[in-house]
């Protein structure tokens, strides 16, 4: 009776034992960075260029030579168990396609605009005929209260033939300056997902059952794993390495300024573009430079008055 005693007793203990151990590990594997603007600002200034804009501050755009997209050029549509993540292959791309919005300026060409809150992509995905059709989302755009009602405009939009969404080669493969007959045809994704910290909602993407028909394959989701150091995205076997900290917000050191030209956002399907790349970059440069004041805690509460993005 009392060997059955301390047989027990030691169960319980070793249940006990690999339990917390467990837990242990669980939390360890959630790493959690906490990081300023301040990392956008300097980590981003030797990739492109930062602008004052009217109505949302400081944005960004990136000095990428010939015609460049957001979630379409130099990077391919990866599937995590939190939706499809677009996996970047410039070194700067785990910010700018995992935090903020994309807005297209047919002076300036595509800005982004910083945000707080990560996700595997910030776009609204939908199909059409043969397609898997995806476009930036803009600023203030909140996917769920705006569903039905809201379309990007149309150069916003990009497409790829379903049995190629899965492909590493997207840009080659997709399309994007669609006609408005097709774009007018896109039917809408009506699968969310939520954020960590806020609970914004993002769209998830195609079902993974449903993708799986068409590129006659099987899709085993990856795991994403973070990572406490500034890396581009990668993936490692089942596992995609990620950094995503926590963002609090200051101002870029150097920026440019629009003052004397109107910005020219493109908003609504009515909107027309008619400004090359060549000519977009020229009209950056020409943007007088500012210096941020040495009182960096007086321009964070100014800058966050002034931002409308999350």
């Amino acid at each position: 009776m009392k060997a059955l005693l301390n047989l027990k007793v030691l169960v319980i203990a070793l249940f006990l034992f690999l339990g917390t151990t467990a837990t242990d590990t669980l939390v360890a594997q959630q790493v959690v960075t906490t990081i300023t603007y301040q990392h956008f600002y300097d980590g981003l200034s030797p990739h492109g260029i930062w602008i004052d804009y009217p109505g949302y501050g400081h944005v960004w755009h990136p000095s990428v030579d010939g015609n460049f997209r957001p979630y379409f050029t130099n990077g391919y549509w990866d599937y995590s168990y939190d939706g499809w993540i677009w996996v970047s292959n410039y070194d700067w791309g785990w910010a700018p396609f995992h935090y903020g919005r994309w807005l297209y300026d047919d002076l300036y060409g595509w800005l982004w605009i910083p945000g707080y809150e990560w996700s595997p992509a910030w776009v609204i995905w939908g199909d059409v005929d043969e397609f898997y059709a995806w476009a930036p989302l803009m600023p203030t755009v909140n996917v769920v209260i705006w569903y039905g009602t809201w379309r990007p405009a149309p150069m916003y939009w990009n497409v790829v033939k379903r049995t190629y969404i899965y492909d590493r080669d997207i840009s080659n493969r997709g399309r994007s300056n669609l006609d408005n007959a097709l774009i007018g045809r896109i039917k809408i994704n009506n699968d969310y997902g939520t954020t960590r910290y806020h609970n914004h909602y993002y769209a998830k993407g195609p079902e993974i059952s449903e993708v799986q028909k068409y590129v006659n394959r099987k899709i085993v989701p990856v795991t994403v794993k973070e990572v406490r150091k500034t890396t581009p995205t990668n993936r490692n076997g089942s596992e995609l390495n990620v950094y995503r900290p926590r963002i609090e917000t200051l101002e870029p050191k150097t920026y440019r300024s629009i003052e004397a030209i109107s910005p020219n956002p493109v908003r609504f399907d009515t909107d027309r573009t008619k400004v090359d790349r060549t000519q977009q970059k020229k009209n950056i440069e020409r943007l007088p430079v500012r210096k941020s004041p040495a009182n960096t805690s007086r321009s964070k509460t100014i800058n966050t008055k002034k931002r409308k993005n999350d």
